[in-house]
């Protein structure tokens, strides 16, 4: 089975990427897939996600995937399903590095391709070498947005840099599948009629779910765990159903 590469990507902060790449991860590993991670935002939402086990080695950080020399470093082994490569400093200085490096990280991902299935990478938000050469790593790529004006207006500079990557020789492959709405105040009318005008422009590209605002996906990062665990109280259940049915729907379209 070919590992499958799915970059989580919006140069908007605050959007929900790194929660939606967890969980991910953990429907992954539910699923029976063995999933590696990559952090590419210096922030490492990603990263403080999972704690390293006491005997784990450091393992490989991700700005060696920029790297001409390929390193012989592995990912941190976090259990038999679960790998990383953390954020690390020496990402911040990726962004001034020449274009050239952006086909690096997929050409050092393709060595652990016989060891993972699924391989989700975190990128930052802002449009740079990072995120470019986390588009040129994927097969595919998945557009989390909160609704509100800010962050839908970045939605089309997101979009031309993914027709950049495909038209320009990076990665011709990517395919997008989809924009996934987070973060939705379902009791706002605002809300509501942003997400009817955002469905109205983009069409099919819109995912059907839309992911609510809610207490206990955040509790549930802070205890490192995904929201449908230990659930208690009926708006943990909705929220874990929520969740379940997005991450299940994104894996299925990973074909």
């Amino acid at each position: 089975m070919k590992m499958k590469v799915l970059a989580i990507a919006n140069q908007k902060g605050g959007v929900g990427k790194s929660t939606l790449a967890v969980h991910l991860a953990y429907a992954g590993m539910d699923a029976g897939m063995r999933v590696l991670l990559v952090d590419m935002d210096k922030q490492g939402s990603l990263s403080l996600s999972f704690i390293a086990p006491a005997d784990a080695a450091p393992g490989l950080v991700a700005s060696k995937l920029f790297v001409a020399e390929p390193t012989v470093d592995s990912p941190q082994f976090l259990n038999d399903k679960l790998s990383i490569i953390r954020a690390d400093n020496a990402l911040l200085a990726i962004d001034k590095a020449e274009n050239q490096v952006i086909r690096q990280p997929g050409q050092a991902l393709r060595r652990f391709a016989a060891d993972f299935d699924l391989c989700v990478i975190d990128t930052p938000p802002l449009l740079g070498i990072r995120l470019m050469a986390s588009l040129a790593s994927a097969d595919y790529v998945l557009t989390p947005v909160s609704i509100g004006l800010y962050e839908l207006a970045g939605v089309a500079d997101l979009m031309q840099t993914i027709h950049v990557i495909r038209t320009q020789g990076f990665n011709p492959r990517l395919k997008h599948i989809g924009i996934l709405p987070m973060k939705v105040n379902s009791r706002s009318t605002e809300a509501k009629s942003a997400l009817a005008t955002l469905r109205n422009q983009y069409g099919p590209i819109i995912l059907p779910q839309a992911l609510a605002e809610r207490a206990a996906v955040r509790k549930a990062i802070a205890q490192r765990r995904p929201v449908w665990t230990n659930t208690s109280g009926s708006g943990h259940l909705k929220a874990a159903g929520e969740w379940r049915e997005a991450c299940m729907d994104i894996l299925d379209r990973l074909n």
